[in-house]
């Protein structure tokens, strides 16, 4: 009985969740390829100082490779790597003296990802 109740209730659950999906609730831009702005400059949102330069070969894909480099503001210009796949995206920066920072975040749309490392969160905005 126990497995009855329990599957009539995932089966609701999944149900309201399927009907209450629409385009607008989508937080990336349907007119827009999820990966397209991944080649760009970007900018910390609170500070413009701050910036990182994504490039990859094809940026009209899903998933891929992509490389660049980070203007910090005290720590200078480092290279940088790292994957995207949708909406996720991961790169490491190489910063001097062999230190290593981990970046792993999301779009949310075509202009904005935020993305988190041991040094905070941080919001980039493409193209400023």
């Amino acid at each position: 009985m126990k497995k009855v109740i329990f599957s009539f209730l995932m089966i609701t659950v999944l149900t309201f969740l399927l009907l209450t999906c629409t385009e607008e609730s989508n937080p990336i831009d349907s007119n827009t390829p999820v990966v397209d702005p991944i080649t760009n400059n970007w900018t910390d949102e609170s500070n413009n100082t701050y910036s990182f330069i994504f490039t990859t070969y094809d940026s009209t894909v899903a998933r891929g490779i992509f490389w660049g480099t980070e203007d910090h503001p005290t720590e200078g210009t480092s290279e940088l790597c790292g994957f995207f796949d949708k909406f996720y995206v991961e790169f490491d920066v190489l910063r001097p003296f062999d230190v290593r920072i981990k970046f792993k975040g999301k779009f949310i749309d075509s202009n904005r990802m935020e993305l988190e490392s041991v040094e905070g969160s941080l919001v980039l905005l493409k193209g400023i």
